[in-house]
């Protein structure tokens, strides 16, 4: 397998399928979604952060090469603050919550809404059940490449929503963080992407990430409408 296609066959795949376009987006960029609709939503940012961390052990559990463990437990033990339990990332974004004006007294105890435990179940189903560089192509392709959609929507709760800096950290960490992980990640699929099967079932794989993140963006949209 040449290293190029593989890589330009999934980068199109990734780029195939953007939500920012959507009427419930663009009202929501232009700050007209009331923050108390917005608040709605938000147990459902902790709880699909917090199990992101089971992606990541997936594909740990399921790899073989070394480095691509060693990538996935950089990415564990970041996930997890490092150390400080404070800076576990959904302590993170539970500040955030916090700052739109959502009850979530513990990060870790939430109930988020059914299109988030979809997501959820989608891709773990992936990450445990397919090949290591599928799971590996559907977290990085699918969702830390994505940079450009968490800058989106921290730009949008700062400018037009009035959130302070220091409670939307969540967002604006993943653009240096996710780039990092996710050039790093795209490396080893290039590398151990080797066959056209897996290639296949990659592209599928980064497809139904990003299918089931639209059913959480529609899902967002109506119970913050």
């Amino acid at each position: 397998m040449d290293p190029d296609r593989v890589e330009k066959e999934l980068a199109d795949v990734m780029n195939s399928q953007w939500f920012e376009d959507r009427p419930f987006l663009r009202d929501f960029a232009a700050g007209k979604v009331p923050l108390e609709n917005l608040a709605r939503f938000g147990p459902s940012y902790p709880f699909q952060v917090d199990q992101f961390k089971r992606f990541v052990a997936a594909v740990y559990a399921n790899a073989e090469p070394r480095d691509v463990r060693e990538l996935m437990l950089e990415n564990l033990e970041e996930e997890h603050g490092e150390g400080e339990p404070m800076r576990d990332h959904a302590h993170l974004v539970a500040r955030f919550v916090r700052a739109l004006g959502a009850d979530v007294p513990d990060p870790f105890n939430v109930e988020p809404i059914p299109e988030s435990r979809q997501w959820v179940d989608r891709i773990l189903k992936i990450c445990m059940q397919e090949h290591f560089v599928v799971g590996l192509a559907a977290l990085s392709f699918g969702i830390e490449a994505r940079t450009r959609t968490m800058a989106f929507l921290g730009q949008i709760y700062r400018d037009a929503y009035g959130i302070a800096d220091e409670n939307l950290e969540f967002f604006f960490m993943h653009l240096e963080t996710d780039e990092e992980h996710a050039g790093r990640a795209i490396s080893l699929v290039r590398k151990y992407c080797d066959t056209e099967e897996l290639l296949e079932r990659s592209k599928w794989a980064v497809r139904e990430v990003l299918d089931a993140t639209r059913v959480v963006s529609e899902g967002m949209e109506r119970v913050c409408s």
